[in-house]
């Protein structure tokens, strides 16, 4: 497998910035933004150039940062904007999609700044969000459970599906699968659920239940608290991030049978794979760390060891 160049846009926020680092750990830019703000997520625009940076500031209201990666610049979009606990951008980098704390759901037009609600807060926890060209997908945690809800382009409410867990975040990979990791409160299970997106013969949307992973290790409440998934661009593979059991669950996406595991000796949050695919950087909530993982030979080569607090937001941006 062949070592590609690449970036990484971090977060740092010791020192309020966003740093562009190259692959060699060498920090090449940096941008600050205003103290008193904490970002809820890192979003790579489509044309590489440009980071969404939504936050919460000191005065509890919600923002959205603009940082142009080319000009090392930023400002904030000049709107008050409910606290985005959860963000997604539009494929065509037109719209974002956003959650609050109440679970109402938000249609942001950045370059008209125009907000419109969708319907009523759901009075559930949105635990995260995705898109595509059809739909915007949520997932839910109510209760001891949860659920998948998909919504048109204009806020209508398409489809719904019951969880078997309580879900942690929502992946949207290129071959039409929509893969769910989710946890427990109990003593059951816990694993990914995986679904298809389908068009119906006049070209509706259709969300078919496929296949299930379920953990066979999971003898306690949130044994492994699968958190992320990652997912290959060329191939049918799916990494899971188990962030309590300091692991990553290899899956095929295409069954959601399990492949192999990973064992890394640390917690990680998120993961994201690298150019080349061979590679993958683990992003901590907890640790506010970095760290190298061999996703081929599967192990951990390294963690970055300063005293700047490195939050579990990050892109990737591969270079030529």
């Amino acid at each position: 497998m062949e070592n590609l160049p690449y970036q990484l846009v971090v977060i740092d926020h010791t020192t309020r910035a966003l740093l562009l680092v190259d692959n060699s750990g060498e920090i090449i830019a940096q941008i600050s933004y205003p103290a008193g703000c904490t970002p809820t997520e890192l979003v790579l625009a489509p044309d590489q150039i440009t980071v969404y940076l939504p936050i919460i500031d000191a005065s509890d209201n919600g923002g959205l940062f603009i940082a142009n990666l080319k000009q090392q610049s930023i400002y904030r979009l000049p709107m008050k904007l409910p606290q985005p606990i959860q963000f997604t951008l539009s494929p065509d980098g037109i719209y974002a999609y956003l959650a609050d704390p109440a679970g109402m759901l938000y249609s942001l037009t950045i370059n008209t700044m125009s907000l419109k609600s969708w319907g009523t807060p759901a009075k559930a926890c949105c635990v995260g969000l995705s898109s595509d060209r059809m739909a915007v997908y949520g997932v839910w945690e109510h209760g001891s459970g949860g659920s998948l809800a998909v919504f048109s382009l204009t806020g209508e409410l398409l489809i719904e599906h019951t969880l078997p867990g309580i879900p942690t975040n929502i992946t949207l990979d290129n071959e039409g699968h929509i893969l769910i990791p989710f946890t427990t409160s109990t003593f059951t299970i816990e694993g990914v659920i995986c679904f298809n997106r389908v068009l119906n013969q006049d070209h509706t949307l259709a969300i078919l239940p496929s296949q299930r992973c379920i953990y066979p290790y999971s003898t306690s409440p949130s044994a492994a608290y699968p958190s992320h998934i990652a997912t290959c661009s060329n191939e049918h593979i799916a990494y899971v991030v188990n962030e309590e059991n300091d692991s990553i669950t290899v899956i095929d996406s295409h069954t959601a049978a399990i492949i192999r595991h990973i064992k890394l000796g640390r917690s990680i949050s998120c993961l994201h794979i690298l150019p080349g695919a061979q590679f993958g950087i683990g992003t901590s909530h907890i640790l506010g760390d970095l760290s190298l993982i061999d996703l081929h030979n599967g192990r951990l080569l390294s963690v970055t060891d300063t005293k700047r607090e490195l939050l579990g937001y990050i892109a990737v941006l591969p270079t030529l």
